[in-house]
């Protein structure tokens, strides 16, 4: 009976051990993965097909500064700061810009008026030839 006590008694401290074990192991992963999820919450996403760049932050030397707060100027934009913005929060899409083009090309059709006078009485007199074949097919 005692033997069957002892052998209990160290089975029962062998699986706590390994309940502790495995409690630590969860442990570990769930804190992992918080850190993970602390981490893609801060860095921009993916929204769209192209990439945010970080860009490095301008900064003037201490040659370069104005004595007078007055006189410092800001080398950033507003409305550019506010679009990087939306972009870094997932809220507008990051596109490359697209250079404006045709789909199809376009036809060089010359004007009457910039032809010289002998080629507009020829083009006349070949219309003129046109129609009376029409008129003639068509009676």
């Amino acid at each position: 009976a005692e033997v069957s006590t002892q052998s209990t008694g160290t089975r029962v401290k062998a699986i706590k051990k390994e309940l502790n074990a495995e409690e630590r192991r969860a442990a570990e992963i769930t804190a992992a993965r918080r850190e993970k999820r602390a981490v893609v919450a801060v860095r921009p996403g993916k929204y769209g097909p192209g990439k945010l760049l970080q860009e490095q932050p301008e900064f003037l030397l201490p040659e370069e500064v104005s004595s007078s707060l007055r006189k410092l100027t800001v080398p950033s934009n507003n409305t550019q700061d506010r679009f990087l913005s939306l972009q870094k929060r997932n809220m507008i899409e990051v596109r490359q810009k697209v250079n404006p083009h045709r789909k199809y090309k376009l036809k060089t059709v010359e004007k009457w008026r910039k032809k010289l006078p002998e080629e507009i009485i020829e083009l006349t007199k070949m219309k003129t030839k046109k129609k009376k074949k029409i008129a003639v097919e068509s009676s």
